[in-house]
């Protein structure tokens, strides 16, 4: 047996407890009771779901969360126990939806641009900075395809990997070898890439890329070669779920040797006005979760991580305005990738002004599902869902 610090401050000790057979986190000190249903959700994770990776000294449960012990684990035990006892949340997870070009066409598509300057690579590092600052553990470039950013590299190598993860979410279109093991020297934690289905004419088609189904199977293939935590990637609708492709998308994860697969549900945006035929019901979500659990207690193959699991309102509810902050390419700040409401500017105040107002916001006081995919939010704020974030001193 191996006992390895995690985290330590004043009326309270945490310590993960590994054996051959078994791995738990074990508490000490008088904060350890009003702490235990965070200790309780870890170990949960790490007896009832397989994790990643289970080393001597380190665990893996998730391309989306740090491993147990580091850094940015600790960080993110800190702001939970800041929620438990002071109710203060900080931004723990950081989407940079920041970049104008993409590789694909997206039949789908509803990224959009603003008229102002793409964001440089010196307000980019400020921004890393400051969320940082403000308790971020996981940093996560984004859309359109960050890729074509020359100084993707750079942006990555500056966040600090004692204090945060750095991911990459992208259509794997252009991951070469060559990108993926220079983005590991770099730093980067977990490199995430979607896929639309496990038919490789209807992904091709989603995507408007001829080829696009085999070029991000070989760029998952890439990054696991280069030793990063490597997350298949998929926004499930109705069909996905009625017609077992989410299985077969499950079974490829397997095949190309991908860590997880990340079960995303289908979320209203501009792009789909109107569409209520991309959401799931109940019925749907009932299949994911049947699917989770049966594929997290087995030891084969690759974990599965679900949306509609992790943002239930029993676990950790909708993240946006809580633990999510998200940047778009005209600087303005939102309360994740999907709730189209800005509270503020990078270019014209500072990240900490911006989150203070947005943590003032009263959809934000309480925890739920997510606010998105509530007829009874969107018909209270939108008309109809906008291209570009409304700024929350317009709103009705």
């Amino acid at each position: 047996m191996s006992e390895v610090s995690v985290y330590k401050a004043k009326g309270i000790e945490i310590w993960l407890e590994v054996t051959e057979d078994h791995t738990e986190l074990k508490s000490s000190g008088p904060l350890s009771l009003p702490c235990a249903p965070i200790i309780r959700h870890v170990n949960s994770m790490l007896q009832n779901e397989k994790p990643i990776e289970v080393k001597d000294d380190s665990v893996v449960l998730t391309t989306w969360l740090p491993p147990i012990p580091s850094g940015p684990f600790r960080r993110a035990l800190k702001a939970e126990i800041d929620i438990l006892l002071r109710r203060k949340y900080v931004p723990q997870a950081v989407s940079i939806n920041a970049f104008k070009r993409c590789s694909c066409r997206c039949a789908h598509c509803n990224m959009v641009q603003s008229p102002s300057e793409e964001l440089t690579t010196g307000e980019l590092k400020d921004f890393i900075d400051q969320v940082i600052d403000l308790g971020a553990i996981s940093i996560g470039f984004a859309e359109g395809d960050p890729l074509l950013r020359e100084d993707l590299t750079e942006l990555v190598e500056h966040v600090d990997r004692e204090k945060a993860i750095a991911s990459v979410f992208t259509p794997g279109i252009l991951l070469t070898e060559e990108k993926a093991a220079e983005l590991k020297r770099a730093g980067l934690y977990a490199v995430i890439i979607g896929l639309r289905s496990p038919i490789p004419a209807e992904h091709d088609k989603a995507r408007g890329v001829k080829g696009g189904f085999e070029k991000a199977t070989q760029s998952m293939k890439n990054a696991v070669k280069a030793g990063l935590y490597v997350s298949m990637h998929t926004h499930a609708n109705p069909d996905l779920i009625e017609s077992g492709k989410l299985e077969g998308l499950y079974d490829l994860a397997a095949q190309l040797g991908v860590h997880e697969l990340t079960v995303w549900e289908g979320i209203p945006t501009w792009g789909y006005m109107g569409n209520e035929g991309m959401m799931l019901n109940e019925s749907h979500r009932k299949r994911i979760l049947d699917m989770y659990r049966r594929v997290n207690s087995t030891q084969e193959g690759p974990r599965m991580f679900s949306m509609t699991f992790f943002e239930s309102p029993n676990l950790f509810g909708c993240m946006a305005g809580r633990r999510w902050l998200n940047l778009v390419d005209s600087g303005d700040l939102t309360p994740c990738t999907y709730v189209p409401i800005s509270f503020g500017n990078i270019r014209e105040e500072s990240v900490k002004d911006i989150w203070g107002r947005m943590r003032k916001f009263p959809e934000f006081r309480r925890k739920r599902s997510c606010l998105m995919l509530d007829p009874e939010f969107r018909s209270k704020y939108f008309k109809e869902i906008p291209k570009l974030p409304i700024h929350m001193g317009k709103l009705d």
